[in-house]
């Protein structure tokens, strides 16, 4: 059995084929309910969005199958950093044209899907970083406003890749929209507060954040 890297919350296996997720830290039936609700909702969009395919769900965690590719991260740190950028933008946008209620039915029709947890950290792409192979980790997916995924793609970027911030033109360019920096800086902020009250330790990283310019 393989220890998947890149899990910062969950326990994540592979054996076989078969991923196996196990939910840690606070809300995690909440969060493993809901990423089992995203995955079966998604599941007809497969040649849009590939996301795992759901077999089971036991106590604490799923199943669901292997899928082929190179971590999002991995490719950045290896210098392919605009390619990747890109291909964020032009998967983020087939995220924000599906109708929520397709993947939740208790969403208001016409809602906008969020991924929740957006960016090259739940990406595996070709080995050029040019196609999609995967889309990971929906357990805080929900109907939201569009700019909370763009926002936190960015935030990952300027946190864990600041050389490539530049290459963050593409990613807009690749989505279609750049939304105002009032409104990115805001939706960071509150994202990383409420990660603060899932993780407290992580205080550092908000007050990093409420101090950006762009």
């Amino acid at each position: 059995m393989e220890l998947l890297p890149h899990g910062y919350t969950n326990h994540t296996t592979h054996h076989a084929g078969v991923v196996t997720k196990t939910y840690k830290g606070r809300d995690a039936q909440r969060r493993m309910e809901r990423e089992a609700a995203a995955l079966c909702g998604l599941e007809t969009l497969g040649a849009v969005l590939p996301v795992p395919q759901l077999i089971g769900c036991t106590g604490e965690s799923l199943s669901m199958t292997f899928l082929e590719g190179v971590h999002g991260q991995d490719l950045i740190d290896a210098g392919w950093g605009d390619a990747v950028l890109r291909t964020c933008g032009a998967a983020l946008r087939a995220v924000h044209s599906v109708d929520a209620v397709e993947v939740f039915p208790r969403a208001r029709p016409g809602s906008v899907l969020v991924h929740g947890d957006f960016g090259p950290n739940n990406m595996l792409l070709t080995d050029d970083g040019s196609h999609l192979t995967g889309l990971l980790d929906w357990e805080w997916a929900h109907a939201g406003d569009p700019v909370e995924d763009l926002a936190w793609c960015e935030w990952i970027v300027r946190t864990h890749h600041p050389r490539w911030v530049a290459a963050l033109e593409g990613f807009f360019d690749a989505y279609g929209a750049r939304p105002p920096w009032t409104a990115r800086h805001r939706a960071m902020t509150a994202r990383c507060r409420e990660l603060v009250g899932f993780q407290p330790h992580r205080v550092d990283l908000l007050i990093a954040t409420e101090n950006w310019t762009e």
